[in-house]
């Protein structure tokens, strides 16, 4: 603007007449024109600056409030940071990249009993001398140079002459240019944590520990009872084939009975323990399910008839003839159930029942029913009757006896059969017991054989005239085995140890060993170890001897660990005559 108006004053200044003023005159009103616009645009210029400092002064007021604001919520949250670090019970630190405390919080001044200005600057070490660092110093470094954090570092620490429990997570510790300047870690004492771990480890290896003296002496008592049951029940079958009168029979019966009884007990206690210690397994083989039914009515035929009973089995044709499974223990739970029925019934029947309910392509399973029209069960003696011990009430055991371990054993058998048991029953109306069992089908299409006759032993004919090493070192068996053996047409010699054992082996030639496993000197384990030795090295193993184990053991892998020692079969202890003759001719025939 000032441009435009000296630019007027000179064509003022040049005008000499008013014939200057006519030619200059246009250019001076176009000038005095450009003026005027020009203050126009600085007028509204000036007023928008007007304006923009009003706005500027608005947007700084509101920006200095903000920022006012933000700095009262920074303080806030600084002091609930503070409030938070000071209350909670774990121990919170800074460090720098010297490993030289920086900041930590009340429980953490408390922990090592010194305010704040006597921890800043001072390296753990320096604040507990019994501090045992081991590693840790390196792990706290390695935060510092990887960036990375660490978690869950569990360290035992000397305090006050008291060993202290601490887990500790770590991370990278930075600046506000992302830089790191030292680390941050928070600690928790778990030492109570720690005590009571192990006080429960303590515990646990108690519970071990009794856990195997409990089957240790299961064991041994397995053993000891074994031992004079076999005597007992062997000696009785041989008195039975002598000249005697009904009453001595008779008597004999129930001797051979209560023995059986007697075992019946020790071996639902066996069971017991093993399925306390999860050690109970099944032995899978093929077998013909009728087969089995069969031998379970051989067992139960004289107690119905004793009773009148109806007792019946009534098989689906469907069920395949072989099946996939343990034999063993499906029989061991229909006695069971059967067994009870029988108990129970004063009159009427007991029916059997046997059906597939479900099959899958080489599965099949099966349901098993047990109805009776015995005495029943009252709603509250259905209660407890699966669990240990537990029978309908006490008189239960006055009139009826047994000792309540059955039905726990066999649900805990049907569970490894993955299948289900249960009951339905109405007092003094009957009962009817029930399980389900998944089997393999079998790829078997010839018969199983039979077992053998059971008058075989006493016709004084075998069928291989054997010549048998007998190793036992108890007089009572020695003379039972011996007497059934040789009347089974057998020669035997016997020896008192596995020592003797292993002399008369290298003496004469046998045809096969019945070996007890537990003798003096020597026992059956080494014995056989030392002649499949021999045969190995000095016959090049050209000739194997049969070994049957003879054993009062009945635990679990008392079968397995005679195999494994190079016995060919196992026979446990109480035996019939009968059951020695089969597993004979099972290993030499």
């Amino acid at each position: 603007m000032e441009e435009r108006i000296n630019k007027i004053n000179k064509i003022i200044q040049g005008i000499g007449s008013f014939e200057d003023y006519l030619n200059h005159k246009e250019e001076i009103l176009e000038e005095v024109q450009n003026i005027e616009r020009d203050r126009q645009v600085l007028n509204f210029k000036f007023e928008r600056l007007l304006k923009d400092k009003n706005v500027l002064n608005s947007l700084l007021k509101k920006t200095t409030e903000d920022l006012k604001n933000a700095v009262e919520a920074l303080r806030f949250r600084a002091e609930e940071l503070s409030i938070l670090l000071s209350t909670i019970p774990a121990l919170v630190y800074f460090k720098d990249t010297n490993l030289k405390y920086i900041l930590v919080n009340k429980s953490f001044e408390r922990f090592v009993n010194l305010p704040f200005y006597g921890i800043q600057g001072k390296t753990v070490e320096e604040l507990i001398t019994e501090y045992k660092t081991n590693n840790y110093a390196e792990m706290e470094l390695e935060v510092i140079h990887s960036g990375l954090p660490l978690y869950n570092i569990e360290e035992g620490i000397e305090k006050d002459g008291k060993e202290v429990w601490l887990t500790t997570n770590l991370a990278p510790y930075r600046d506000n240019e992302g830089e790191i300047i030292g680390l941050v870690g928070i600690s928790w004492d778990i030492t109570f944590r720690k005590n009571y771990e192990n006080e429960l480890q303590e515990a646990k290896e108690q519970a071990e520990e009794g856990t195997r003296a409990k089957s240790e002496f299961l064991a041994n008592m397995s053993h000891e009872i074994r031992t004079p049951m076999n005597g007992i029940i062997g000696m009785a079958e041989i008195l039975k084939q002598a000249d005697l009168g009904e009453q001595e029979k008779e008597n004999l019966d129930i001797l051979i009975s209560s023995t059986r009884s007697l075992l019946s007990l020790v071996n639902d206690i066996l069971d017991i323990s093993k399925i306390e210690a999860g050690k109970i397994e099944l032995e899978i083989e093929d077998f013909d399910i009728r087969n089995t039914l069969k031998d379970i009515e051989n067992i139960i035929y004289i107690k119905a008839e004793e009773k009148a009973l109806d007792y019946k089995t009534f098989i689906n044709p469907n069920v395949p003839e072989f099946l996939s499974g343990d034999p063993s223990r499906l029989k061991q739970i229909i006695l069971n159930l059967v067994n009870n029925a029988v108990k129970f019934t004063l009159k009427g029947q007991v029916h059997v029942f046997i059906d597939i309910v479900d099959e899958h392509d080489d599965r099949v399973k099966i349901m098993f029913k047990v109805h009776d029209s015995g005495i029943g069960i009252s709603e509250e003696g259905k209660k407890h009757l699966f669990q240990l011990f537990s029978q309908v009430d006490n008189s239960t055991t006055k009139n009826y006896g047994g000792t309540g371990l059955g039905l726990s054993i066999a649900k805990q058998l049907v569970i490894l059969m993955k299948g289900e048991i249960g009951m339905e029953s109405e007092w003094d109306k009957g009962s009817m017991f029930w399980f389900s069992a998944w089997l393999d089908k079998s790829s078997r299409t010839t018969a199983i054989p039979e077992p053998f006759d059971r008058e075989f032993i006493f016709d004084g004919e075998a069928s291989k005239k054997l010549y048998i090493l007998l190793a036992e070192d108890n007089e009572i068996n020695q003379k039972i085995i011996q007497y059934s053996l040789t009347n089974a047409g057998y020669s035997v010699d016997i020896a008192r140890n596995g020592q003797e054992a292993i002399d008369m082996y290298h003496q004469n030639n046998y045809d096969l060993v019945l070996m007890d496993v537990q003798m003096p000197i020597l026992d059956g384990y080494e014995a056989t170890a030392h002649i499949r030795e021999v045969e190995n090295v000095i016959m090049n193993g050209s000739q194997r001897i049969p070994i049957v184990a003879l054993t009062a053991n009945a635990m679990k892998g008392d079968r397995e660990k005679c195999l494994d020692a190079g016995m060919d079969e196992y026979l446990s202890k109480p035996f019939t005559p009968n059951d020695l003759i089969g597993i004979i001719r099972s290993v030499t025939d």
